[in-house]
């Protein structure tokens, strides 16, 4: 009995000096995504956004988690079926958990490994009326791996830009860049 309380009263003390040192940070970022591989044969330059929260266990090492949303154009201009002119394309939310090592204060490495939920979307256009059809969104798994860099605004907030390579199960791949400001929760 006494040896519960003891181990319990460590991971309590341990746990507290953990998270007292942590800290929380959120923020939202601008994406350009370029396709890859058989991907960039279908769809073209695509922008989004993401929201991300990230919570830092020490100076070095933080978890991640980021929810996105990218809209992919399709590659070609529209084609056109029997009087009607059909544009495609591929939207991606997605919601990624990761870590984060910092080799310094400002330049950091990225692992993310999570789900993206893809839809395909076409515009039909006649002479007069215009349709809109899509698929369901469909989950398929991925991860990716990219280097980013810090550079302090204020003493709560930094600019934060990142490059990261994701692949995408059933060759969704690509490049994409970030742009985006996160909040240090901490320093408010």
């Amino acid at each position: 009995m006494l040896k519960k309380k003891i181990i319990i009263a460590l991971i309590i003390l341990l746990s507290t000096a953990t998270f007292s040192q942590s800290r929380f940070n959120a923020g939202a970022s601008f994406n350009i995504g370029f396709p890859t591989g058989s991907f960039s044969d279908i769809a073209k330059t695509g922008i989004g956004g993401s929201a991300i929260g990230e919570f830092a266990f020490s100076e070095k090492v933080s978890a991640i988690l980021s929810a996105s949303y990218q809209n992919f154009p399709g590659k070609s201009e529209g084609f056109a079926i029997q009087g009607k002119v059909i544009d495609f394309s591929v939207n991606s939310i997605p919601i990624l958990a990761g870590v984060r090592y910092y080799f310094s204060p400002e330049f950091f490495g990225v692992f993310e490994a999570g789900v993206n939920f893809l839809r395909v979307s076409a515009d039909i256009y006649e002479v007069y009326s215009e349709e809109k059809v899509s698929t369901d969104y469909e989950a398929k798994y991925g991860g990716g791996i990219g280097v980013g860099y810090r550079y302090k605004l204020a003493e709560s907030s930094v600019l934060e830009t990142s490059g990261n390579y994701y692949l995408v199960q059933d060759n969704f791949n690509s490049f994409s860049i970030r742009v985006g400001i996160l909040i240090l929760l901490d320093n408010i």
